[in-house]
């Protein structure tokens, strides 16, 4: 069986990638060059399809993890926790939409036009999932 740890890693490395990957393909659009802002973006999704398998999977087999601190870092946890939930279940269909919109090449300015909102929302997702597994997994409390 894979353990809690390697699970843990492996989901928490492709939420992180995916916002690398994110901030390489701004790196590329900026500069107008489209096929590696393409395969970037591909990246990304990749990585945070991953995640989402390797996440579910460590849900199904090992449950939530309750949080091991109290006081204000309980506060700090959940102020980031909450945020990152809530903006995770919005970016899935957001980022389906984009796919579609640049993959089919239907309509780069309304592709362009949302991607301006989904970016940042995605870039919030991946630090503060980093931060999440930080504050569970890595700090002594």
């Amino acid at each position: 069986m894979i353990s809690l740890q390697n699970l843990t890693v492996a989901s928490t490395s492709c939420i992180v990638l995916s916002g690398i990957s994110l901030l390489i393909g701004w790196y590329f659009i900026r500069r107008k060059r489209i096929d590696a802002h393409r395969t970037a973006m591909l990246l990304a999704s990749s990585f945070a399809a991953l995640f989402l398998v390797f996440y579910v999977t460590r849900w199904a087999l090992y449950g939530s993890k309750p949080f091991p601190g109290d006081g204000g870092w309980k506060v700090f946890y959940f102020a980031n926790l909450v945020p990152h939930i809530i903006l995770a279940m919005v970016l899935a269909p957001l980022v389906i939409r984009l796919l579609d919109l640049a993959l089919r090449r239907r309509d780069y300015p309304s592709h362009r036009r949302l991607a301006r909102y989904v970016l940042p929302m995605w870039l919030y997702v991946s630090a503060s999932g980093w931060l999440i597994y930080y504050l569970l997994y890595v700090k002594q409390y």
